[in-house]
């Protein structure tokens, strides 16, 4: 894929920024994770046919040969701690389906921001009601407002 020289020049300023953060581009390397490090947002900005879709597609060719996942807005059961993502957010479902059909994995920022997150009380919760595991004690939980009753109404419910 040939780039233009500001894409060209972006694609080099996305993979410095992604370089810090432990995602190597070049080396096609993807180390996990690290508090340690500042997690960055990136906007890729420009008109209509300013070729940000094709910038899109060659980065997300990128990290996925250096092992990093691309988040969707689907439900994620487990969190693995080795594993390194990005998502590729639109404003709007419009823009989302146009990058979509160009090959690139992208939803809404509305979508995104309504996916639930992976924790292990809530696994520990999904776990019992689907009668895979016992029930879990309310104190070694930690939810704000959960009771025992409250856990009486959701295997009810369930």
């Amino acid at each position: 894929m040939e780039l233009s020289e500001d894409q060209a020049a972006a694609f080099d300023e996305v993979g410095t920024a992604l370089k810090a953060a432990g995602v190597d581009l070049v080396a096609e390397t993807a180390e996990p994770a690290d508090e340690a490090r500042a997690s960055q947002v990136m906007a890729l900005l420009g008109r209509a046919g300013s070729g940000k879709t094709m910038l899109l597609a060659a980065l997300i060719k990128e990290l996925e040969a250096a092992g990093v996942e691309t988040v969707s807005a689907d439900y994620e059961t487990r969190k693995k701690a080795d594993r390194r993502t990005v998502a590729i957010l639109t404003p709007t479902n419009k823009a989302a389906s146009v990058l979509r059909r160009r090959g690139v994995p992208a939803t809404t920022i509305h979508r995104i921001l309504y996916t639930p997150v992976y924790t292990p009380d809530y696994q520990k919760l999904a776990d019992w009601l689907l009668g895979e595991a016992e029930r879990p004690r309310v104190e070694d939980l930690e939810m704000e407002g959960l009771t025992k009753e409250a856990l009486d109404k959701a295997a009810a419910f369930y």
